[in-house]
């Protein structure tokens, strides 16, 4: 079974998985009528979810993006130190 959820990453909330997409479209259009005056609001999706895990479900995607930085940034640390020390 297919279900979707409406995100307003503005907002920062998440809808409770509806059936259809029709639904979710409709929680999208109250959402944005009621709190953001008609506009679209960044951020603003509709996710497929299914009943299967989803590979990389388990961090949201600014902790994904955090651990992401961690990692360019430590690499360019080292870089720059190993850089240094071999002068």
């Amino acid at each position: 079974m297919t279900r979707h959820r409406y995100r307003c990453d503005r907002c920062k909330r998440t809808w409770p998985p509806v059936a259809t997409r029709e639904e979710a479209d409709q929680q999208r259009a109250r959402h944005r009528a009621l709190t953001h005056g008609g506009t679209v609001p960044d951020g603003d999706d509709i996710w497929l979810m299914e009943d299967r895990p989803i590979e990389g479900a388990g961090l949201s995607r600014p902790a994904r993006r955090m651990l992401i930085g961690l990692g360019i940034g430590g690499t360019a640390m080292a870089a720059w130190n190993w850089i240094a020390s071999h002068r």
